[in-house]
């Protein structure tokens, strides 16, 4: 490995990388920041549909050979909220997909200057507001030390029982074995 001289990260994250010993041997670290945008953006999306109507569940029913339709009706994102934690490039490509489904806009990012923003079609919260009010919870930030953990049973108590979270980042953010709990447990609904 005294040959390698750059490490390229096909994507965003580079979470994955030892930074410290790349840059102690010389080794130069690049990353994609642009390349999987608006897939991330449009993944968030089609989960948020299949959620909202339960299409999961559906097709597991049906592999099973069932169907109980009347378990299967969903709901409709329109006049819904959906808070959106981080508002880098990716979080924006999901708020302006958001906005022609007729969805209220919440969203969390403590490093962008929230005046950036048109106030009619985003409202900027704290954290905390956001997980409150939010229908659907989407997450959009780097892992960082910070990061690790963000979510976790704490803050998914104060979520509407009728709450969906979505994670299309890294998944370390949330607490899995805290997801996992707030699940069984019905205070939040997927």
């Amino acid at each position: 490995t005294k040959k390698l001289k750059v490490i390229g990260r096909a994507g965003v994250g580079i979470d994955n990388i030892d930074l410290d010993a790349s840059t102690r041997k010389g080794i130069v670290v690049m990353n994609t920041p642009d390349v999987n945008t608006i897939s991330a953006a449009e993944h968030t999306i089609a989960l948020m549909l299949s959620l909202s109507r339960n299409i999961h569940k559906g097709h597991l029913e049906l592999q099973k050979g069932l169907w109980n339709r009347h378990k299967l009706t969903g709901s409709e994102l329109k006049g819904k909220k959906i808070g959106i934690i981080g508002l880098g490039k990716i979080g924006r490509e999901v708020m302006i997909r958001c906005i022609p489904f007729g969805m209220q806009i919440l969203g969390y990012d403590p490093y962008i200057n929230p005046n950036i923003f048109n106030k009619d079609e985003i409202k900027v919260l704290s954290l905390d507001q956001l997980i409150q009010e939010a229908d659907y919870v989407t997450i959009h930030i780097p892992m960082t030390k910070d990061s690790k953990g963000l979510i976790n049973y704490k803050l998914l108590q104060k979520m509407k029982k009728t709450a969906r979270i979505i994670n299309v980042a890294r998944g370390g953010i949330i607490n899995e074995g805290d997801l996992a709990k707030a699940l069984r447990e019905k205070l939040i609904l997927g």
